[in-house]
């Protein structure tokens, strides 16, 4: 249970400097994190993390005023075709900047380093599909309980993501995905619950709450699934790994984005900030409460959406 502490210090999520009244093109991305790193050196750092299979760019900024802070990773697009996933890391990262001073905004920028990638994979962007350049589905791509490393990471760009998290070992991360609105925690591939099952279940629902979700569950209630980045960082790293489902349409019209991406900012800092909460002692857990939620869930079964 959240004792007090920092929650409800955060302001209202609003992304300023840029206009999400359309969506942006893949040059336009890679532009305003190179540039937001040139206009504050101090606290943006650029970073190419590599290619796609087709020669696409695949990079992301880290966000903080205290380096060597653990990391909070959000990605979006592991889906070509979930475009407001993509936006939604795009206005996170302006907000981060351009409220760098805020008292909530601030703490969290000297105690983590936040790691933004808004495109996984940028061919599937390129071409709106849900799979890879060569028909693959990226969040299927990962290595889990049932399948080793050597056998997984088999898409190009799914080993960079890899490699970014071999380097920054997160203390948390959400990525970032559409077609619903519900946020889920792992596992994925099994309905038996993770040591951590109630912390998870508490900060899940905080963090749903915060977008205007009632809709949060264990990924394989929602329906059983292999291979996917929540559980592959849960179970190398013991990452607090979330998925964020944020617009019931995979890209919904240009003219419905910023509310989507406003509530997604919210998420995301609800996210740190429960995990600040958490570092702190300020979070309590009740052992034994997500087993008896869980009586009343029964999975889904909604195989056709496949997120």
């Amino acid at each position: 249970m959240l004792n007090g502490g920092l929650l409800s210090a955060l302001p209202q999520a609003h992304a300023q400097d840029l206009q999400f009244n359309r969506y942006h093109s893949q040059d336009e991305i890679n532009q305003f994190m190179r540039d937001e790193a040139t206009r504050h050196p101090d606290l943006v750092h650029f970073t190419v993390l590599g290619k796609s299979k087709e020669g696409r760019e695949i990079s992301y900024v880290a966000i903080t005023k205290t380096p060597n802070t653990p990391a909070l990773y959000y990605n979006g697009t592991h889906h070509g075709d979930e475009w407001s996933s993509t936006e939604a890391i795009l206005g996170l990262i302006d907000y981060l900047v351009t409220h760098e001073n805020d008292a909530a905004i601030d703490g969290l920028l000297k105690a983590y380093t936040f790691y933004l990638q808004p495109l996984v994979n940028p061919d599937g962007h390129a071409a709106r599909t849900r799979e890879d350049s060569l028909g693959r589905d990226p969040n299927r791509d990962y290595a889990y309980a049932k399948r080793s490393e050597a056998k997984s990471f088999k898409i190009p760009e799914i080993a960079l993501v890899k490699k970014l998290m071999d380097q920054i070992h997160p203390r948390a991360a959400a990525a970032y995905h559409s077609g619903i609105q519900e946020v889920l925690w792992s596992w994925c591939y099994t309905r038996k619950g993770t040591p951590d099952a109630d912390l998870l279940e508490q900060i899940t629902q905080k963090t749903a709450e915060s977008m205007g979700m009632d809709r949060y569950m264990q990924s394989y209630y929602d329906y059983p699934s292999d291979g996917e980045f929540i559980d592959y960082a849960y179970m190398k790293y013991h990452t607090i790994a979330l998925t964020f489902e944020i617009s019931d349409d995979k890209t919904p019209p240009a003219a419905d984005l910023a509310p989507i991406v406003q509530r997604s900012i919210q998420g995301a800092l609800t996210l740190a900030t429960m995990i600040q909460n958490k570092d702190l002692g300020l979070i309590h857990v009740h052992a034994g409460q997500y087993l008896r939620d869980r009586l009343n869930w029964t999975p889904s079964h909604e195989a056709l959406r496949l997120e």
